[in-house]
């Protein structure tokens, strides 16, 4: 099997795999081979990291998908802005304009938006829903960021769905019932000393915050159920994108086992930035005796680092292996790209062999 036959058809494709790898060029060569075969891509990086955009040597890449390049109709680029598909949440889901303008001028607001840890994770779950709803694509590819960041993502649509069911949550947006309101009136005590810590303001933006977001927090739930429900099926494979070095190895590891503890399963391995191979010494006799050194040292290299992913790979559990060869140069336009991707479509599965 080859790299195609294993991706080819899935409508969503989550790449993952530790920092410094190639990741992002990895998933931009990919959507661009899916292209090539006349299937609508979309690469969305939620990655903070501008790497998308260096990669197809474009000035910027934004929230709303936009062509890579007026060649290439079939192949399209987005980045994650939290902000923007957050304010898209809260328009969809509001029951009125007034609703809608009260959360979004709220400070409270503001700052979760900015500030809250998750936000970008939970922003990125609902972009790609966005995406996967509009039906614009046939695949779309997640370039995810690097290591613990990218499980964090994965694991945002149930997280948030428990929060939104948590009855402390659900106890701050609709007033307290007839028998609970003296429980209410006792916590006006403790409410007195936090504003005197925080702020009465703080306080009074924080409540006037979950009296306007009361109603809207079902479609939060259902879009994080749903979503949850996406990344499970068929249709979502994972692939991971590691390096030889020792370390990415390492990384790649604690990646897999962190994705089996939240029900995912990697389909795909590709080992970016293998030393390239060689066929035979320099057959010019008056090459110079480092130029065979070289190409020694080189080969008995390549063979190091096979042996090691083979170990590897064995003690994961997994089937095979895809690689490319290091390039020379970095990949900062389309035309570099579309080498990687001509080189990906040769990609064929390797099994994880160990001597016995």
């Amino acid at each position: 099997m080859n790299l195609l036959d294993a991706i080819g058809t899935k409508e969503t494709l989550v790449c993952i795999g530790p920092g410094g790898v190639g990741k992002t060029t990895s998933a931009a060569a990919v959507g661009l081979m899916l292209a090539n075969t006349g299937r609508k891509v979309c690469v969305l990086t939620i990655d903070p990291a501008r790497r998308l955009a260096s990669a197809l040597g474009l000035d910027r890449v934004d929230n709303e998908p936009v062509l890579a390049s007026e060649d290439l109709p079939n192949y399209w680029v987005a980045m994650l802005d939290p902000k923007q598909t957050f304010d898209a949440m809260i328009r969809r889901y509001s029951s009125s304009s007034q609703q809608e303008d009260e959360i979004i001028a709220n400070p409270v607001y503001r700052n979760l938006v900015t500030r809250l840890s998750g936000t970008q994770e939970y922003m990125a779950f609902e972009r790609l829903w966005e995406l996967r709803e509009s039906q614009r694509f046939d695949t779309i590819i997640v370039d995810t960021p690097p290591a613990q960041a990218a499980i964090d993502f994965l694991h945002a649509p149930s997280r948030l769905a428990g929060f939104l069911d948590n009855r402390i949550f659900k106890f701050m947006l609709k007033p307290p019932p007839l028998y609970l309101r003296p429980i209410a009136m006792a916590t006006r005590g403790l409410i007195k000393q936090i504003a005197s810590v925080v702020g009465a303001e703080v306080v009074n933006d924080t409540m006037s915050f979950f009296q306007a977001f009361s109603g809207i927090e079902d479609g939060f739930r259902e879009r994080a159920l749903m979503t949850s429900e996406l990344l499970a099926s068929q249709a979502t494979s994972y692939l991971l994108v590691s390096s030889p070095a020792s370390d990415a190895l390492a990384a790649g590891s604690r990646m897999v086992g962190l994705l089996r503890g939240i029900g995912h399963q990697v389909d795909s391995v590709l080992v970016n930035r293998m030393t390239p191979t060689y066929a035979a010494y320099p057959r010019d006799p008056g090459a110079p005796p480092e130029a065979k050194e070289d190409l020694m040292r080189l080969t008995q290299m390549r063979t190091h680092q096979q042996l090691v992913i083979d170990g590897w790979g064995k003690e994961l559990g997994l089937e095979g292996w895809y690689y490319l060869e290091d390039l020379a140069t970095d990949v900062s336009n389309l035309a570099a790209l579309a080498e990687v991707a001509a080189a990906m479509e040769q990609c064929t599965l390797v099994p994880f062999q160990v001597a016995e």
